[in-house]
């Protein structure tokens, strides 16, 4: 969690008790330490056909009997080193394929975690209470459905746009599309497309109304997990043409973001003029 996710949860979402890690989340992967998916998410990823594979740990006879749906079984046992060398063969190329662990012993999983974050899988997570807190929330499982193999294709999140169709659409924006930037003020102050409105995710609650319905709107942020909160919130609300940007800034190309930009005007949502340094 970032300082500016913690503050989010803290004045927008009313949470009491919340802290971040100074260092991030990538300092915490590269030294091989365990990284959590909550249930919530695997039913999302499930429910909306997120790319990623799903690997039951337990024994045969366990798996069979009861499993969460679309799941391999690479059963850990006492050799746990072959048993990862056996799902590292059948793993796709792309090591940056998002890979869930799950078991009903939290030892297995962080165990098969370790060993392929070791061998180079950058995007593993461990179900949070593995198979026993998925049957708590009440979520399904399958019996005797287990797949055979792996069969994994990357498949872009609902109403996401990747960097390079976004660097187009910034080189020759049409007269219905605008571009809202969902960084807090300290974030766009420093550099940010030209043109683009800029919306603190944290007033979107009472400001979503002033975007207009009849143009297409797309959502920047650093990352894309805000822009995403954004989208999942206007399409809830009944915007039709919404999408969103799954990139950090740091990979945009040279000159998409200007420093400065903010100050020499924008325009605003409501009139389509210039609003200088005030902004929307």
């Amino acid at each position: 969690m970032s300082p500016h996710f913690a503050r989010l949860a803290k004045e927008v979402y009313g949470y009491k008790n919340v802290k971040y890690m100074v260092s991030g989340h990538m300092i915490w992967q590269a030294d091989i330490n365990p990284y959590y998916t909550e249930p919530e998410f695997l039913k999302m990823a499930l429910d909306e056909g997120i790319s990623h594979i799903l690997v039951d740990l337990r024994s045969p006879e366990k798996a069979r009997q009861a499993h969460i749906r679309g799941a391999v079984n690479y059963p850990l046992g006492k050799d746990p080193l072959t048993a990862m060398k056996e799902l590292n063969k059948a793993l796709p190329s792309d090591k940056k394929a998002r890979i869930i662990y799950y078991s009903d012993n939290p030892e297995e999983a962080l165990q098969a975690h370790k060993i392929m974050r070791i061998n180079g899988w950058e995007d593993g997570y461990i179900l949070n209470g593995g198979i026993d807190t998925w049957k708590a929330k009440g979520y399904p499982l399958e019996n005797n459905k287990l797949q055979t193999k792996i069969a994994y294709k990357k498949t872009p999140l609902p109403g996401a746009m990747y960097i390079d169709e976004y660097e187009k659409l910034i080189a020759n924006k049409p007269e219905n599309t605008i571009i809202v930037d969902v960084r807090s003020p300290v974030e766009y102050m420093k550099s940010m497309v030209p043109g683009a409105l800029t919306i603190p995710i944290e007033t979107m609650n009472r400001r979503w109304i002033e975007l207009p319905r009849d143009k297409k709107i797309v959502l920047q942020c650093e990352a894309g997990n805000r822009a995403l909160m954004v989208y999942r919130q206007l399409m809830d609300n009944g915007f039709k043409d919404v999408r969103w940007v799954d990139g950090h800034i740091k990979d945009f190309s040279k000159g998409v973001l200007q420093e400065g930009a903010y100050q020499k005007g924008r325009q605003s949502v409501l009139t389509g003029g210039n609003k200088g340094k005030e902004g929307v």
